[in-house]
């Protein structure tokens, strides 16, 4: 499990995900802490990711175990640019509070040269919330 927020904090380690996805930025802010094995890719769910029960939108948490993946990916792979999410497949385990950061990692499972399948669990409040797993394109490299 990974450790748990301080109490409405973002956990230490963590440093602010500078993308230019416009959308991703809408829903965000993401955080990244950069780890030997890997990205950890964390939120802090505030209230406009939530729904009146005060319990993050799936389509949030989607988006961001999307992220998670395709940030894993380019991290085992090496290369530079987007990896487009061929397949995504979610399962809501519990529901994620408003206030609490949640936050996952990416495990590789299996690559090809064209494809890589990756699986991650979203974790909140010591909670798997989420689990996802999903087909990612490797980008083809531009000859120099």
């Amino acid at each position: 499990m990974s450790p748990q927020a301080p109490a409405g904090g973002i956990p230490e380690g963590f440093v602010p995900f500078d993308i230019s996805d416009d959308f991703v930025r809408l829903i965000g802010p993401l955080h990244v802490k950069l780890e030997s094995d890997g990205p950890r890719v964390g939120m802090m769910l505030e209230r406009r990711h939530g729904n009146p029960l005060g319990i993050a939108h799936g389509g949030c948490l989607m988006t961001l175990a999307d992220m998670v993946m395709g940030f894993g990916c380019g991290f085992a792979t090496r290369t530079a640019g987007v990896h487009p999410t061929i397949t995504l497949n979610s399962d809501f385990v519990r529901g994620a509070r408003v206030g609490n950061w949640v936050e996952g990692k990416a495990v590789i499972t299996r690559r090809t040269p064209n494809f890589i399948f990756a699986r991650c669990d979203l974790v909140c409040a010591g909670e798997v919330v989420l689990s996802a797993s999903g087909v990612f394109k490797v980008p083809t490299q531009k000859p120099a």
